[in-house]
């Protein structure tokens, strides 16, 4: 479950009122995606940016952040505090979230080169391990649709760096089966020649 996100009462709250009413409950959804993305004072895109790590997706965080403004714009007049507003935005992200992913899969499908996320790590491993950056994000769409354990091996121990041991630990499974996963989700990136993951996983080197 994800964790909310604490923030002061957006100025113009009244005293009592819930924080969100000031943000939510008056104009029209122009207006109340004006204050959506001025300040934003739900946190939308810190609350974004878990999703995307949480599910482990290549998506660009920037255009999740204002599609799902959009949506909470949309229907924020219709907000009366019920559910949750944790619950009500998750919501929200998620539906956006489905959105995007669906949007770049068509336009794969289609012929289309879909836009890579703006991800310096992400260019940085494609430029290490040789992957075309004019077409990664083809590669990112493919990785989309991996399974969960493939893309968080990715996520986790590729672009967040984290120690394998440690990590192999908290996610409750093998080096093994973190090799297996990482081969998968780099040649839905288009990598044809994997390095020697087995000696990188176990804290080896490559050389002889």
């Amino acid at each position: 479950m994800e964790e909310p996100i604490p923030r002061p009462a957006p100025e113009g709250s009244k005293p009592g009122e819930p924080s969100w009413k000031s943000v939510l409950g008056e104009g029209s959804p122009r207006e109340i995606l004006a204050r959506l993305v001025e300040g934003d004072p739900l946190d939308l895109r810190a609350r974004c940016e878990l999703r995307v790590r949480s599910q482990a997706v290549l998506i660009d965080v920037h255009r999740l952040h204002l599609r799902t403004a959009a949506h909470v714009a949309r229907h924020g007049r219709e907000y009366k505090g019920s559910p949750p507003l944790e619950i009500w935005l998750a919501e929200k992200i998620r539906h956006a979230t489905r959105e995007l992913l669906q949007e770049e899969a068509e336009r794969a499908a289609s012929g289309e080169i879909p836009e890579a996320p703006e991800d310096d790590r992400l260019l940085l491993i494609a430029d290490t391990l040789g992957i075309d950056t004019g077409v990664i994000g083809r590669g990112c769409v493919a990785f989309n649709r991996a399974r969960y354990e493939v893309r968080a091996a990715f996520y986790g121990l590729v672009l967040e760096a984290q120690d394998p041991t440690a990590w192999c630990t908290a996610n409750s499974t093998t080096i093994e089966r973190a090799t297996s996963s990482l081969r998968a989700a780099l040649y839905a990136l288009g990598v044809r020649e994997t390095p020697d993951l087995d000696a990188w996983l176990r804290g080896g080197d490559d050389e002889p």
